[in-house]
């Protein structure tokens, strides 16, 4: 498929159906997700380079609570809290806050892109960072979280929108 059908193709289902998880998508067009989300509307979509990871590693760290998402084949595991504190050694960043639950040991060079998506889902908007792998496939997602009344916390909006400055 070329990345004009591919686009054509994404963007016909996402028109019909805005809700539509990128997964979803690239199981019914047998593409990647990343290949998914990198064709969505500009307005769904910012892509940063993979090599940006480090960095957004301790900026997330300041972003107080977030919700962790790892979807492996459908199976999706959702854990709240802040990004973990940790350490750059051996070529991974190695998460050992004692203070969340989520640990493991991140590769730094594991990313081909970050992906800044807008996206409606259930009726609301969301908005998360999604980390790529160099073979396509999403390694974790952070959403940003919202108040009691379903509008998302003004800081970590803030810092959402501050980070497609990187794109630049």
């Amino acid at each position: 498929m070329t990345s004009i059908s591919s686009q054509e193709a994404v963007r016909a289902i996402i028109a019909g159906n805005p809700e539509k998880l990128p997964a979803d998508i690239a199981a019914e067009l047998s593409v990647s997700e990343l290949e998914v989300v990198s064709n969505l509307p500009e307005n769904m979509v910012t892509l940063l380079d993979g090599s940006l990871f480090e960095k957004l590693t301790e900026e997330f760290r300041s972003w107080g609570e977030l919700l962790t998402v790892i979807d492996v084949d459908g199976h999706i595991f959702e854990l709240s809290g802040p990004f973990p504190k940790g350490g750059m050694k051996f070529g991974y960043y190695n998460m050992s806050d004692k203070n969340t639950p989520l640990k493991g040991h991140l590769k730094l060079d594991g990313y081909s892109k970050i992906a800044l998506v807008s996206k409606p889902f259930h009726g609301v908007d969301t908005k998360s960072v999604q980390f790529f792998s160099h073979s396509g496939n999403t390694v974790f997602k952070l959403y940003i979280r919202r108040n009691k009344d379903k509008s998302f916390v003004a800081e970590q909006l803030e810092k959402f929108e501050a980070l497609k400055q990187l794109a630049a």
